[in-house]
């Protein structure tokens, strides 16, 4: 690919090379355009450039000239600049009587040519839709415009045209940029902290379970008391007792996975979106030590567990082959746990049947750690996470692409999805300074990525990585 791209690159300087030849402007054409060229590169603002586009036929070949440019929202053609006025007025640009076209048009006293834009980044800029054209501009008197110079001003007229959709694309990116901005001021302010009252919902309502628990107690009391002197009472408030006690632990349940919802989503959205994300452009990490057996890996297993029932996936944990006091880590919370989130989720999407070795029907995710000495250099150690599932193992070029944005596997259109989340999980584990990668096996795919250890010198047993993970372990 880099040689294509070379040979492609080099062709085209020749090319250019040998139409310049062919041009043969003059020397004050040629001047011209360097000015031209220079001023454009040195002022970023988009007016400055319309300024700039006038003056230079003005200054060196006495023409006048106005600049009309389609407006990036009204998809209007507004006349923003004459060289005998200068920067029309905003409530003025449309005041004007112009055509539009795609080629060169001779009007009463004038030529008018066509302002094209890049149509490499045309998908980046929705005002030029089907066709190149973004402007128009005019230059006058006619009768001082001879053939060489028409096809100088067509060139040159070109050359706007790419400098301004350029600055156009900036200056929609920083209005993007700024939207984006607010976006997230408003998510904070509309979503963020109102998030947090769902914590105070939840204390409430735990001390209001707390009260109906001290209630039905206080009723079972009663019922003792009266058992032996009124038993009629005693067992017609048993009847009324009984629904309550089997109401309470429904409330109870409901309880706890209404919790657990709001701690995952919570930790989610606030790491999700977070406002120095937005700021910087990228994830920023906000590292702290943390367990992964009790912190990420056993809360997400717990809430996907009907799902993993649901398909009849059976799971089997190795994550006890390395003790968590061996482990030190310090990672952004919020965004590993979305990473294991996406390899289960995966696992749940893409998990299939087969048979082992052993003629066993098995559907499984099978999921471990160990550490690997030195593997980021001398000292360094490395944790390796492990998602084994059984089914199709991929392709060696699925395998090598899988983690790309936007791409999927063959075999992974029969499930729902856009190929963003293992791209989500390489840019996590990278700022982490990690690793990801896939290894097809005989009975299906390993998915794993390596975080590095903090601790210099930590006392491990530290084993090599699992090229083949032995479907037999799975199926015990």
């Amino acid at each position: 690919m880099p040689n294509t791209v070379s040979h492609k690159v080099f062709e085209r300087v020749r090319e250019k090379k040998e139409s310049y030849r062919r041009y043969n402007f003059e020397k004050l054409q040629e001047e011209a355009f360097a000015t031209f060229f220079d001023l454009a590169q040195e002022n970023t603002s988009i007016e400055t450039l319309y300024l700039i586009s006038v003056a230079v036929p003005k200054e060196f070949f006495g023409l006048e000239s106005r600049l009309y440019v389609i407006h990036p929202r009204s998809f209007q053609l507004e006349k923003v600049c004459t060289s005998e006025e200068g920067l029309v007025p905003e409530e003025q640009r449309l005041d004007f009587d112009v055509p539009s076209s795609d080629t060169p048009l001779e009007a009463e006293g004038s030529w008018i040519f066509p302002i094209r834009g890049n149509q490499a980044l045309a998908q980046w800029t929705p005002i030029l839709g089907q066709s190149r054209t973004i402007g128009m501009f005019e230059i006058y008197p006619k009768d001082k415009v001879d053939a060489k110079g028409h096809f100088f001003l067509e060139k040159f007229t070109n050359r706007i045209g790419y400098n301004l959709h350029m600055k156009l694309l900036i200056q929609q990116h920083f209005d993007h940029i700024k939207f984006i901005n607010q976006l997230v001021a408003d998510i904070e302010h509309n979503v963020i902290s109102p998030n947090m009252y769902y914590r105070l919902f939840l204390i409430k309502l735990k001390k209001l379970l707390g009260s109906y628990q001290q209630v039905q107690q206080e009723l079972a009391d009663i019922m003792l008391f009266l058992r032996n002197q009124n038993e009629a009472l005693s067992n017609h408030l048993c009847e009324i007792q009984r629904p309550l006690l089997e109401s309470n632990i429904g409330l109870e349940q409901e309880y706890r996975l209404l919790k657990k919802h709001y701690e995952h989503t919570s930790l989610f959205l606030e790491t999700l979106l977070r406002r120095d994300h937005f700021e910087k452009g990228t994830y920023v990490l906000r590292k702290q030590s943390c367990n992964f057996r009790t912190e990420i890996m056993e809360p997400l297993l717990e809430r996907h567990k009907p799902q993993f029932e649901k398909r009849k996936i059976a799971i089997d944990s190795h994550f006890d082959s390395v003790p968590d006091e061996q482990i030190t880590l310090f990672v952004d919370k919020g965004l590993i746990s979305q990473v294991f989130d996406n390899f289960l989720t995966n696992a749940i999407k893409y998990t299939q049947e087969v048979e082992d070795q052993f003629g066993h029907r098995i559907k499984l995710l099978s999921y471990s750690r160990e550490v690997l000495k030195d593997h980021f250099g001398d000292g360094i150690h490395g944790i390796r996470f492990n998602f084994f599932t059984t089914g199709k193992p991929l392709t060696l070029e699925d395998s090598r692409r899988v983690f790309e944005e936007g791409y999927r596997a063959a075999g992974a259109a029969h499930e729902r999805g856009s190929g963003h989340g293992l791209h989500f999980v390489s840019n996590v584990v990278e700022i982490h300074g990690g690793k990801v990668g896939c290894e097809p096996q005989r009975f299906g795919n390993l998915f794993y990525f390596v975080l590095p250890m903090k601790d210099e010198n930590p006392t491990v047993n530290a084993s090599a990585p699992p090229s083949q993970m032995p479907l037999s372990s799975f199926s015990r």
